[in-house]
């Protein structure tokens, strides 16, 4: 099978006859080397141009649908974008206004902004970070009355880490159309097996043989570390992280539904002290000058000075794409706490669209999701900008199936997002500016375990009780 780099480049004329677009891909076919008659091609042309001009005029009178998005030229190098907004047109008969922004805050803004001026978008990429925000302030659409007439769009074709992203009190407000990402350890797979250990990290299952993990493969010059076992984070590395860490004592530092933090428990003072000890007490991390963590985690594993580091579970197609074919590394989700109660978990998010209340045109929005957010585009989509969908057909289909025949590393990111634990998402901004500095300090020693928790505890429930702003 080509490598996703082979494909990646394909032209909007192969990848559409390649995937059988209907009549789409017929006619293309036929234009790559038919052999009508002459006569049969000027008939084929007449029939041709009234249905042409018809589905022109209709095209005029339909409104617009308003797609606003941060997948603008730079990042969607290869058109997916304007392919997926134009092909629905020609199918449907529906423009579509593209509204492309930076990522990620610009979106936001012009989001909220358009909804303050009575203006709004009909369709829009809302981060996980924001979109239960956007549905507690109550300017989202509930998308429940259309989700019958769309068999696309029912729960069961999503994974169940996206429903918290996207539902509350009975009403679905969000489809998912990003991801599944989820936090994750890379592992490299020569240094673990020079340690006498599998490759894939199938012996670290627990907190201590990690620890074990990272001990074998570190290697020290001096006082210095010159092979990192476990290169670690400033602090937690973030509320996802954290987040995740906590849920592998099988208690999370949310309760279900993110209404409450669990900070200032038992499990929470176990994960804090964990992290503490891995940067303070294991010299199994790399550090810079000042004593903190050094930069380009990725980059020194694939040198071989690196066992172990965080990441997200994308990393196949992003930062190790381009990793020689032989290179052995893999990623797991967290390994269990010690305990009892103790679980391999992880922290996912799935990002949705979502439609404001007060859009112009709800019935083209939703006719609109259901293509964009669907497997074909989906397939297409994998094509041109090497990204997964949070579908589960997806993942069962042979465009993807077959590129981890020649790649196994990328079934990993299925596996990661069936886990337990999702991304922090209630009051997310709000916490992360107030909440994680705390939790940083704790592990680099500037406060005490205790005290950190407890104020994190008292704040955190503070923030998730405020109203949504």
């Amino acid at each position: 099978m080509e490598s996703l780099e082979e494909r990646k480049g394909l032209s909007r004329r192969s990848l559409l006859a390649g995937i059988g677009l209907g009549t789409a891909g017929a006619l293309l076919a036929a234009a790559c080397g038919g052999a009508a008659a002459p006569a049969m091609e000027e008939q084929a042309e007449e029939a041709e141009a009234p249905k042409a001009e018809e589905e022109m005029k209709q095209a005029e009178e339909a409104k617009p649908v308003q797609f606003l998005h941060w997948w603008i030229p730079r990042i969607d190098q290869n058109g997916f974008t304007p392919w997926a907004l134009e092909e629905f047109t020609n199918r449907t008969g529906i423009p579509v206004e593209d509204v492309g922004r930076d990522p990620i805050e610009p979106v936001r803004q012009h989001f909220r902004t358009t909804i303050a001026a009575g203006t709004p978008v009909d369709v829009s990429f809302n981060s996980i970070i924001w979109a239960r925000d956007h549905w507690d302030l109550g300017i989202l659409m509930d998308y429940s009355p259309y989700l019958t007439q769309y068999p696309e769009l029912q729960d069961d074709k999503f994974f169940e880490a996206s429903h918290q992203f996207r539902q509350a009190e009975g009403a679905t407000f969000g489809i998912p159309v990003m991801g599944p990402e989820s936090t994750s350890i890379v592992v490299n797979g020569q240094l673990l097996l020079d340690a006498g250990l599998d490759e894939n990290g199938g012996d670290i299952n627990n907190w201590t043989e990690l620890v074990e993990a990272a001990r074998a493969m570190t290697k020290k010059e001096g006082n210095d570390v010159s092979v990192s076992g476990f290169l670690l984070p400033n602090g937690v590395g973030g509320l996802s992280r954290w987040a995740g860490w906590v849920l592998t004592t099988g208690t999370g530092a949310y309760d279900a539904e993110q209404f409450k933090a669990q900070y200032n428990t038992e499990q929470a003072r176990d994960t804090l002290q964990f992290l503490f000890d891995l940067w303070n007490k294991e010299e199994i991390s790399a550090k810079n000058e000042e004593g903190g963590p050094v930069p380009d985690h990725y980059k020194l594993l694939q040198a071989n000075q690196a066992g172990m580091h965080h990441d997200i579970s994308s990393t196949p197609t992003l930062r190790y794409f381009s990793v020689p074919r032989d290179f052995k590394y893999w990623q797991i989700g967290f390994p269990a706490h010690d305990g009892a109660d103790g679980q391999f978990a992880t922290s996912s998010w799935m990002n949705p669209v979502v439609t404001p209340l007060g859009a112009g045109n709800p019935d083209g929005a939703v006719e609109f999701i259901n293509w964009f957010c669907g497997l074909e585009v989906a397939i297409v989509r994998l094509e041109l900008i090497k990204t997964v969908a949070p579908r589960h057909d997806f993942f069962a289909d042979p465009a993807w199936t077959q590129g981890y025949t020649d790649q196994p590393v990328l079934k990993t990111i299925e596996d990661l997002a069936n886990l337990p634990g999702v991304y922090p998402y209630r009051r997310f901004l709000k916490q992360n500016s107030e909440i994680r500095p705390m939790l940083d300090d704790a592990v680099m020693g500037k406060i005490e375990i205790a005290t950190a928790l407890a104020q994190a505890d008292e704040r955190a429930n503070q923030i998730l009780n405020e109203a949504a702003e």
